[in-house]
Order: structure tokens, then C-alpha cells, then sequence
């Protein structure tokens, strides 16, 4: 009797066992696929949808503002000029454009986040980049102060002489930061830290295109540094293109 009593408890531990390996590999691609992000953000692949369009201007002719170099002309020229908004074939460059309120979907794919100083002015004007770190180079002979002003994340202060290695600034919270040299008061650029992957920057023509976004209906936005920011709704179907054009001046 208590041999047989063993015998039964032993099966008993088997099949137990059996059944949790069995519930954890039928569990674990769902929880592979589903990596959670900051602020709430899921990866999670599902058949999607595309969002394109144009940023259009419709304001008074930009003409660019003339800045004269009193110092550094040897790196930085004699006159810069500085363009509040880029306007190509009627539409407006370098705009962001991106979903505010989507909570799951493709992973980030923005190119490494990277500021180089050059001719004395910041490249790109614009960043986009996922919180991490952005790494900001000085390819200039004259040395450049890298001054970070940003409301979620710290702000940064750092002279950065000639020919010195480049500079890892954390950026982990979604913000638009300004970067500006105090030594060259015209130079400034921006870095938008996004809180999902669904952020792109306007090209030539003002054309923007959104991929793999999953179905649903959302708030897409727009944001320009002197034009401010604007709204609308759009909706998203599953292998569908939708079009959303935005008109700022």
C-alpha cells in the first residue's frame, strides 16, 4: 500500500511538471512580442496601416535673417544666415510630424542620435531621436559651449574646445530640447525625444510618411519652430494609406 501510494505521488509530480513547461512555452511568445517602453508605450507588432502627407506653408514670404560673425571668422565665416522656417516647392522642412496618443506597435528605427558643430552652426537642425543618449561632436577649429535647455530632462552646460572628443548627453525622458552655444549666439537647433516610434521630420516638399501604424483612430500633430503646433485627427485602416495634409503660416 505504501509503495503503491509512491508510486502514485511520483506520476502525480510528473505530470505536474509537464503541464508548467507546457503553459511557459505557450506563454512565452506573447510576452516576447509584447516589450513594454517608457511611459506606457508596447512594442507589438499587428498588421498596419500608412499615414502620408504634406506640411504646407501659407504664410508671408520667409526671408532668412542675416547675422554678422564678430568673432571665430576664421571657422565661422563673416555672415550667417538663419532661416526661421525652410520652405521647398510650397511645403515646409525639417516640420515634425507625429502620433500623440498610440499605445502599441513597431519598434524605434531613428538613425543614432548625433550633433556635429561645423561651419559654426549645429547639423542637423533638427533630431529625432528615442531617450537615450545623444552624442554632440566639434568638427570645428574654435571651441563651442554645448548648452542643453530642456524641461523633463537635465539641462546640460559644456564648453567644448577643438579637436576634443565628442560629448554623451543623456536624454531619457520625451521632451523638444533646444541646444544653443552661448560663444556663437546664433547657433541653435532642437532635439525632439520622442515617446514612440511614430515621429517623423517633413522633407522636400514638406512630404512626411508614417509606416506600420495599427489601426485606429488618433491625434496627429505637427510642430515647427516659429510656426507653433497643430492638430487633427486621423484614421487608420489595416493595408491602407491614409492622407493628412496640414496647412501652417
Amino acid at each position: 500500500m505504501f509503495r503503491d501510494s509512491q508510486k502514485f505521488l511520483a506520476i502525480l509530480a510528473a505530470i505536474t511538471t509537464v503541464v508548467a513547461v507546457s503553459a511557459i512555452a505557450f506563454l512565452a511568445p506573447s510576452l516576447s512580442s509584447a516589450a513594454p517602453q517608457q511611459g506606457g508605450y508596447m512594442v507589438q507588432q499587428s498588421a498596419g496601416g500608412t499615414i502620408s502627407g504634406k506640411v504646407l506653408y501659407e504664410g508671408k514670404p520667409v526671408h532668412p535673417k542675416k547675422v554678422t560673425v564678430t568673432q571665430d571668422q576664421g571657422a565661422c565665416g563673416n555672415m550667417k544666415e538663419i532661416e526661421p522656417v525652410q520652405v521647398d516647392q510650397g511645403g515646409i522642412v525639417e516640420a515634425v510630424v507625429w502620433i500623440e496618443d498610440v499605445t502599441h506597435g513597431k519598434d524605434y528605427s531613428f538613425a543614432p542620435p548625433a550633433i556635429d558643430q561645423k561651419g559654426c552652426m549645429f547639423m542637423p537642425h533638427v533630431v529625432l531621436m528615442k531617450p537615450g543618449q545623444l552624442k554632440v561632436t566639434n568638427s570645428d577649429n574654435a571651441a563651442h559651449n554645448v548648452h542643453i535647455f530642456s524641461k523633463a530632462n537635465r539641462s546640460f552646460n559644456q564648453v567644448q574646445p577643438a579637436g576634443t572628443d565628442p560629448i554623451e548627453i543623456s536624454l531619457f525622458r520625451p521632451d523638444t530640447a533646444i541646444v544653443r552655444c552661448d560663444v556663437h549666439p546664433w547657433m541653435q537647433s532642437y532635439v525632439v525625444v520622442a515617446q514612440n516610434p511614430y515621429y517623423v521630420l517633413s522633407g522636400k516638399g514638406g512630404l512626411f510618411t508614417l509606416t506600420d501604424v495599427p489601426a485606429g483612430t488618433y491625434h496627429l500633430k505637427v510642430w515647427q519652430e516659429t510656426l507653433g503646433t497643430q492638430e487633427q485627427s486621423v484614421t487608420v485602416q489595416a493595408g491602407q494609406t491614409a492622407t493628412a495634409n496640414f496647412s501652417l503660416k
